[in-house]
């Protein structure tokens, strides 16, 4: 195991009370021989009578669902907006802390034990749908690093399940993507990112050292398999660029925020620990998330 491995799992370790209020709901699923645990967060709206939609917020390596939660803020939104904020848990030594997903090319033990991470989630789906009212159509995927993967490889695997999803500083690692469906698809990703470089190659700082995918890659398949315009509608302000092809098969579209300087953070999100990059300021993913996740 790297230092830096070693600091970024303190880090999630240390950082995962803070910022917690109400205890979300813990539920498990069976998965083969495996028991696997998701956390659901119901928003003050819930009756129970009228279908919500769900989002589904994967952490990076070496977090947890807890640490998801504070980072990214998602609960808070869900309670603003009316959905069902959901955090799955990734596998490690750990039951509760420091864990990973397994996505072909990262991340420590969830890849070392070729964690089967689709029927996590299908399973995972199919709980929440039986004991929650979920609408269907609005089901939804985010994470950031090697969750970001998890959303990837969750639309690739199990396009009829997601409407869209959002990486932020992600890599698609999934080798053979195929999706069912057109899926949208919004990338966020910073142009300083050590750990998944933007234009590819292996990282300084990164988690699992392999020869990471550019972002372009991610946004060129994605567009393709969608069917959308070759070029991008562009505006650049504020740091950001956003290219956003549209419209494509189905009302999905493909866009890409590029933040300049941006490191590997949950922009406007919360910074765990001082080890880890400062979140840029230059928008706030949650809110620029839900909003792209509204629209599909």
């Amino acid at each position: 195991m790297t230092t830096h491995l070693r600091l970024l799992m303190l880090a999630a370790a240390l950082a995962l009370p803070s910022a917690v209020s109400a205890e979300p709901i813990e539920r498990h699923v069976r998965v083969g021989e495996v028991e696997r645990s998701y956390l659901v967060e119901l928003p003050a709206a819930y009756d129970g009578r009228r279908a919500l939609p769900a989002v589904l917020v994967f952490h990076g390596g070496g977090g947890a669902a807890l640490s998801a939660r504070t980072q990214t803020r998602m609960s808070e939104k869900g309670h603003a907006e009316g959905f069902i904020a959901v955090y799955p848990q990734g596998s490690g030594v750990l039951s509760a802390r420091l864990l990973t997903w397994n996505a072909t090319t990262c991340c420590g033990y969830a890849m070392q034990h070729r964690i089967d991470e689709a029927a996590f989630v299908r399973a995972l789906l199919d709980d929440l749908d039986a004991n929650f009212r979920l609408d269907r159509a609005r089901v939804y995927a985010t994470g950031i690093s090697n969750g970001g993967m998890m959303a990837y490889l969750s639309a690739c695997a199990l396009a009829e399940r997601f409407a869209a999803i959002a990486v932020v500083a992600g890599e698609l690692t999934t080798p053979d993507c195929r999706p069912t469906r057109p899926v949208s698809v919004l990338v966020i990703h910073g142009t300083a990112d050590q750990n998944l470089p933007y234009d590819g190659g292996v990282g300084a700082k990164a988690l699992a050292r392999h020869t990471v995918r550019a972002v372009r890659f991610a946004v060129d398949l994605w567009r393709a398999r969608d069917g959308c315009p070759d070029v991008a509608a562009t505006e650049r302000a504020g740091g950001l660029t956003r290219e956003r092809h549209a419209p494509c098969v189905s009302g999905s579209e493909v866009e890409l925020i590029t933040v300049e300087g941006g490191g590997h953070s949950w922009p406007g999100g919360a910074r765990l620990a001082r080890v880890l990059d400062e979140p840029s300021t230059a928008l706030d993913a949650t809110d620029v998330i839900w909003t792209f996740f509204a629209r599909h």
